[in-house]
């Protein structure tokens, strides 16, 4: 029997990039510190932030994406906030509404960036040397078809630190993109800032930013598989489950609830009994299948054998909440009578 095998990215390593997940938790004032600037649209949910450097400079990289059209080169609002002084470095919304061919006039761009600029950071503001106007390009993926996102690109240079900064302005007036404090190579005609905000670049450099379904098998594994079973890390439980988390059992024409803290109980009972430990009762091979996710809500099934044969089959219930998926209920499924010797 197969255990699942998971991709895991948690920390993803080359010779140019060096990231590493970190939780909602950890991280919620440098969200809250951008909130304070901008607005991050409704209709994109919290998918990531990483530990990053830019020009070894510690910050962090959050991404939010929607329930269509997402994962890596797909539709995401973005932005990099440097650790020390939650200095906002850029931000980017690659968002399908930008695909329209309608561009803003040079005058119209001028403007609203200016406007922007000083409302966001007046000494900063005043100290860009606006270089050119032109349209610019990027490509996202939009159920299966490339399709090019494009704004005015408002190009500033900043002598004082011999950087770039630039903003991108939508055909209706908002920004899509703001980058700050760019290194350059004029030489080569090469940027040397990391491109963090741009996803060709984070494919190219292996930043493989988990799937949706791929972040919800890790959870479950780990606090589920590996919690209640496996490796009985019952303190993980608690990161996975819902504290009014309950499971949900049939007797006769009633509904029973094991409530989350009782099921640990049961879990940290075994597990400090050697000799229950030794059965092996709890060890068990297992598939992990996302069976489906909807916008905050999905579906988890799990099956656990033992020596090759389905004894167990689960059905997990999640909603993801703003520090990530939890799971709310689950029913079971007995394929034998009383697979893990409970007494309930």
């Amino acid at each position: 029997m197969k255990v699942a095998i998971l991709i895991l990215s948690v920390i993803m390593m080359t010779t140019k990039v060096n990231a590493q997940g970190v939780s909602l938790k950890e991280t919620q004032l440098y969200l809250d510190e951008f909130k304070e600037y901008m607005n991050i649209p409704d209709n994109y949910q919290f998918q990531s932030v990483y530990n990053i450097k830019v020009d070894h400079v510690p910050a962090y990289l959050f991404r939010f994406e929607k329930s269509t059209n997402k994962n890596l080169q797909g539709e995401h609002y973005s932005f990099v906030i440097s650790k020390k002084e939650k200095q906002v470095l850029g931000f980017t919304n690659m968002d399908k509404k930008y695909s329209s061919i309608k561009m803003l006039s040079k005058s119209e761009t001028e403007k609203i960036a200016k406007d922007f600029l000083l409302k966001w950071d007046k000494s900063f503001a005043n100290s860009l040397e606006n270089l050119w106007i032109e349209r610019h390009d990027e490509e996202i993926w939009v159920n299966g078809v490339k399709t090019t996102i494009a704004g005015m690109k408002y190009k500033c240079y900043r002598a004082s630190q011999n950087d770039y900064a630039w903003v991108i302005v939508g055909f209706d007036g908002s920004v899509i993109t703001f980058e700050r404090n760019v290194k350059w190579n004029n030489s080569e005609h090469k940027r040397i800032t990391e491109k963090w905000l741009h996803d060709n670049w984070l494919v190219d450099n292996n930043l493989n930013i988990p799937t949706e379904e791929q972040t919800l098998t890790k959870l479950v594994e780990e606090t589920f598989v590996n919690g209640a079973l496996n490796k009985l890390n019952v303190e993980e439980m608690s990161r996975g489950f819902h504290s009014d988390f309950a499971i949900l059992i049939a007797k006769e024409n009633n509904l029973f609830r094991l409530p989350l803290r009782d099921w640990m109980t049961v879990v940290q009972e075994y597990k400090n009994n050697p000799q229950k430990v030794k059965s092996g009762i709890r060890t068990l091979d297992y598939t992990i299948e996302v069976l489906e996710i909807t916008g905050n809500t999905a579906i988890v099934k799990t099956q656990f054998f033992r020596d090759t044969k389905l004894i167990i089959t689960d059905y997990l219930s999640y909603i993801k909440y703003s520090e990530g998926w939890k799971a709310v209920a689950k029913v079971s499924n007995e394929h034998i009578i009383n697979p893990l010797q409970l007494n309930l």
